[in-house]
């Protein structure tokens, strides 16, 4: 019986070492590893550009479930040394910044680019961060005047302008002209602007103020002075002010929104010669002589020659389309490829599928194009599946700011 026992306890704690030896020590003990080998870290500066390499000295912090900081490195040090990190199982923040320290209220010429990515450690197992791209964590704001608004200027000028109440900044504008040209760069604790403009205009003391919402980090708030005439016949002054948004990454379809108060004299005039018309040269239908109005018939009845082509004198800056129709299960099948509001130089991953279907010509290619042509043969096949009516409207923009919108409708019968 004695005998028994012992054998008996022996292979219990053969199986006990057996099952032991299978499950990593780090499991046991509830920690994991954070991996970098493939992490990257890339910037992104404005809307009309590609992310880049971020440099080396961004400092890399990572963050527990409870807001303590528990490793802080620069981003040479994880990337070049094959850097791993042991932590307790749990979630976790990755934050990325181009400055070691917090986000200035409000600077001159004090960029911050940053960004942050949650990410969970289980026990036992290794964690890969891939790549991230860092945008702009503030608002930046420049401030100009039109050539006629200085010619009002007789002495001392500034304007202040207000994200944060504890910090805002003073640009200056002189009494000979010269103004500050720096950006400001602005943390975003607020929604709202305040712009308080002051100075020696034509003789007189002269203030103004406005405010603007819908702060937010990744714009560029570019605020010009423009002189109007009021009700009155009196002249004075207003503000232009245009929203940049400087992250691509977020919609790769940005369209710059313009919020004009009074009548820019700088802005541009007319369409820019922008036209869209049949290619009869390159074979269109010569039925085709209505853009608004062709009549598209079933391929097995007669197949079309559908080409146009885009003249841009002064070369393409944005073109965008426009998808809509009468015919719900057409605008359905749009909406897979999330194509209602197609960019064709800067379009989404998922933009694809419309592409395979209608081949409109994209990609940064199109960038400064002056002549455009566009062979639309193929998008039949799809388009005579849908009757309705279906509007394709051309947004096409040119390098000094004139737009055309040119509607292209085809009717399925």
């Amino acid at each position: 019986m004695k005998k028994n026992i012992i054998i008996a306890f022996a292979s219990a704690a053969l199986v006990l070492f057996a099952s032991c030896q299978k499950t990593p020590i780090s499991a046991v003990q509830g920690v994991g590893t954070l991996s970098f080998s493939e992490f990257t870290l890339g910037l992104d500066e404005t809307v009309e550009t590609k992310a880049v390499a971020a440099s080396g000295n961004y400092t890399i912090t990572i963050i527990d479930s409870e807001g303590n900081e528990v490793e802080k490195k620069t981003y040479d040090e994880v990337k070049n040394n094959d850097y791993k990190l042991t932590l307790t199982a749990g979630s976790y923040t990755l934050v990325a910044s181009s400055s070691a320290d917090e986000v200035p209220l409000a600077a001159f010429e004090q960029p911050v680019y940053g960004v942050s990515k949650e990410f969970t450690i289980a026990a036992g197992m290794t964690t890969s961060i891939g790549e991230l791209v860092c945008t702009l964590q503030q608002c930046k704001v420049t401030v100009s005047y039109s050539d006629d608004f200085l010619k009002m200027v007789t002495g001392q000028c500034s304007t202040k302008v207000t994200v944060d109440p504890e910090q805002p900044l003073e640009y200056a504008l002189n009494a000979d002209k010269t103004y500050e040209q720096s950006a400001g760069y602005f943390a975003v604790t607020g929604s709202t602007m305040t712009v308080v403009f002051k100075g020696d205009i034509e003789g007189g003391s002269k203030s103004m103020t406005k405010v603007f919402s819908n702060i937010a980090p990744k714009q560029w708030r570019q605020i010009k002075f423009i002189p109007k005439v009021d009700e009155e016949g009196n002249a004075t002054f207003d503000i232009v002010i245009q929203d940049l948004i400087s992250d691509a990454t977020l919609n790769n379809a940005v369209d710059p929104k313009e919020e004009i108060i009074g009548e820019d004299p700088d802005a541009p005039k007319g369409d820019g010669g922008i036209t869209l018309a049949p290619d009869y040269e390159a074979g269109c239908d010569a039925e085709i002589t209505d853009l608004e109005n062709m009549l598209i018939v079933p391929v097995e009845i007669r197949d079309m020659a559908i080409r146009f082509r885009a003249t841009v004198p002064n070369g393409v800056k944005k073109f965008n389309v426009l998808i809509d129709s009468d015919n719900e299960s057409f605008l359905s099948a749009v909406d897979a490829a999330n194509a209602r509001e197609l960019d064709l130089i800067n379009p989404l991953p998922e933009n694809g599928i419309i592409f395979d279907v209608v081949p409109f010509p994209h990609g940064q290619e199109l960038l400064g194009q002056t002549d455009i042509a566009f062979n639309l043969d193929a998008a039949q096949d799809a388009i005579t599946i849908y009757s309705g009516r279906h509007t394709f409207k051309m947004i096409i923009v040119d390098q000094t700011g004139c737009k055309n919108e040119i509607p292209v409708v085809m009717v399925v019968e």
